[in-house]
């Protein structure tokens, strides 16, 4: 139902809003003449004792044709008036069940509305609980993933310090061992020029022990010789085979 404009309301006019009122009914108004202007306007110059033949009100004992004219015209408008404003009435009072079963209406679609949106809002908070969960479920596979990869790199990290450690280690060791070697090959130089000469020494050694025992042997025999010239021969006797 559409709510009627001040227009529409004049023109549109149900007839059971209309105001009818009989001759007992009808209420008792005052003339707007006055009382020189009905008897000058009852006077000769108007209409010289003639009438309109319409029958008079009550209220009245003679009016004039023209008096009544604008005694109704002004009651016609007065109902004209009166059907307007309970039309008026009618069209508000109209308006005002349409209005308020909108309003009835809107309040049952918001409280609707409003129930609909608590329950979105509940499959909001269930599915955005779910997704959290799925989150947090997801966060401590990648912290757990994480910290294994972290001691994966450490070790991996210590591996690699060892391993460089013991490459340093090798070439230290090979040097060492190069050195050693030529060391050992140094020491292999001085044993054998030690040997050369502990082999030219043994042989002086044996060279001079011969020469020990050949000057031995002269000296005995030597020592033979003087003593046979200082004392008389004796008589002939083996020689000992030491100094033979």
């Amino acid at each position: 139902m559409s709510l009627k404009s001040p227009s529409a309301q004049k023109n549109h006019r149900t007839p059971h809003h209309s105001v009818r009122f009989t001759s007992e009914e009808m209420p008792k108004y005052k003339c707007l003449d006055s009382g020189d202007s009905v008897q000058n306007y009852m006077g000769p110059q108007s209409y010289p004792g003639q009438d309109s033949g319409a029958p008079s009100p009550d209220s009245c004992t003679f009016q004039p044709a023209a008096q009544r004219f604008r005694i109704n015209e002004q009651r016609i408008k007065l109902l004209t008036s009166i059907n307007q404003i309970v039309q008026q009435r009618a069209d508000l009072e109209a308006n005002r069940v349409t209005l308020s079963s909108l309003l009835d209406e809107l309040k049952r679609k918001l409280k609707r509305r409003i129930e609909e949106c608590h329950f979105e809002k509940k499959e909001k908070m269930r599915s955005l609980k779910q997704a959290n969960q799925r989150l947090e479920k997801e966060k401590f596979n990648v912290v757990s993933e994480l910290e294994h990869l972290k001691r994966h790199l450490e070790r991996e990290e210590a591996h690699h310090l060892q391993h460089a450690r013991t490459v340093v280690a090798q070439s230290d060791n090979k040097l060492a061992a190069a050195r050693l070697m030529r060391d050992i090959a140094e020491l292999r130089t001085r044993v054998a020029q030690v040997e050369a000469r502990l082999a030219n020494e043994l042989k002086r050694k044996r060279q001079a022990e011969l020469d020990i025992i050949r000057l031995r042997k002269e000296l005995s025999s030597t020592k033979s010789l003087v003593a046979s010239l200082r004392m008389p021969p004796p008589p002939l006797r083996k020689q000992c085979s030491k100094f033979a």
